[in-house]
């Protein structure tokens, strides 16, 4: 089967996607992890979050530059923040940092899952004429 230019590009993008929500997200998880646990949860959660988004936003422009800039921010973004509240709403996790970066970057493919069907179902109703 010989594979044309337009589905290898695809496969480039979307492998592209996956790795940035995958890798983003494990960073921001990474960057609230090294928030004191001594906080109380809800704090602890807004200011992961916050932390997590900027470190994902900082660490965002190589991803950008190769698989542009709109496909790959808003689901790293929902996957940055996500996962950034993995360390104050599982303690256990803290122990264990190479489970609590796995379970980050699970949480950043999950919101790449959410943002694709979310873009299937907008674009199945915008094609209906609703």
């Amino acid at each position: 089967m010989e594979t044309t230019h337009a589905t290898r590009s695809r496969l480039y993008f979307l492998l592209g996607d996956l790795l940035a929500c995958g890798v983003l997200s494990a960073l921001a998880t990474w960057a609230a992890w090294l928030l004191p646990s001594t906080w109380p949860m809800s704090v602890e959660m807004v200011v992961g979050m916050g932390v997590g988004m900027v470190a994902a936003m900082l660490a965002m422009p190589p991803f950008l530059a190769l698989f542009g800039a709109l496909e790959v921010m808003i689901p790293v973004m929902l996957g940055s923040m996500a996962s950034s509240m993995l360390p104050s709403m599982v303690p256990r996790l803290r122990d264990d940092l190479g489970m609590l970066l796995a379970w980050g970057a699970g949480c950043g493919l999950a919101a790449w899952g959410v943002t694709w069907l979310a873009d299937r179902w907008l674009r199945r109703r915008v094609g209906r004429g609703s």
